[in-house]
């Protein structure tokens, strides 16, 4: 993707196995917000992530 092609031009040192959901994710919370509805999915889970850690949303 282009976010990956990105850190590599510019020579960023990253994880090859980096997780949004890895890093920043609390299972416990992830697990209450599957239980509330929300769907299992990466997509809708990294999206709870950065919403969580975000000031406005």
């Amino acid at each position: 993707n282009e976010w990956l092609k990105l850190i590599e031009e510019k020579n960023l040192p990253r994880s090859p196995s980096f997780s949004l959901v890895g890093t920043l994710g609390e299972p416990v919370v992830i697990r209450a917000w599957n239980i509330a509805g929300l769907p299992s999915d990466s997509f809708s889970i990294e999206n709870g992530i950065i919403l969580s850690n975000s000031r406005r949303w």
